[in-house]
């Protein structure tokens, strides 16, 4: 019974209420009141005394501000990427670095890193008859780009 009379003794103090409206003032609330009343009770400030702090004072808030639209101007165009062709084993249509012509790859194979390391294995492996295979075939080899017109090496195509 002790723990129930010292809860009881715990509870706030409840004297600070807010004002009660009187039955007229309730009456003007929910009746439709004139646009000046509405006005006035919306803008009148309510204040609130709380014991020990400092004072509360509410207030209507203020009209919402309308910004016009604004006119944003168009982002500038993206610039022009020109991708080049991807010069793997065949001849390939593209612009010459060099002489600035479009032209049509001429294509050599010549002998690369492949070629070497497939000789290599099958010497060391002791297949040393088949070792020269790979200096016939040529999807081992390394392939050269060049311009016909003016026979500058455009690209190497390296298998390894």
């Amino acid at each position: 019974m002790s723990s129930l009379s010292s809860t009881i003794s715990q509870r706030p103090d409840t004297s600070h209420h807010y004002p009660v409206p009187s039955y007229k003032e309730h009456q003007n609330f929910h009746s439709s009141p004139s646009t000046a009343e509405t006005q006035r009770l919306l803008t009148m400030d309510l204040q609130l005394k709380i014991p020990n702090q400092q004072q509360v004072v509410y207030q209507a808030q203020p009209a919402p501000i309308i910004i016009p639209n604004v006119v944003q101007p168009a982002p500038a165009p993206a610039k022009k990427v020109i991708m080049g062709t991807r010069l793997t084993e065949v001849p390939a249509p593209m612009q010459c670095p060099f002489c600035q012509q479009q032209i049509v790859t001429e294509t050599t194979f010549i002998n690369g890193k492949k070629v070497w390391v497939i000789c290599g294995v099958l010497g060391i492996c002791g297949i040393w008859p088949c070792c020269l295979i790979p200096f016939c075939v040529n999807s081992c080899k390394d392939v050269e780009h060049r311009c016909p017109s003016c026979k500058n090496l455009i690209h190497v195509h390296k298998r390894m």
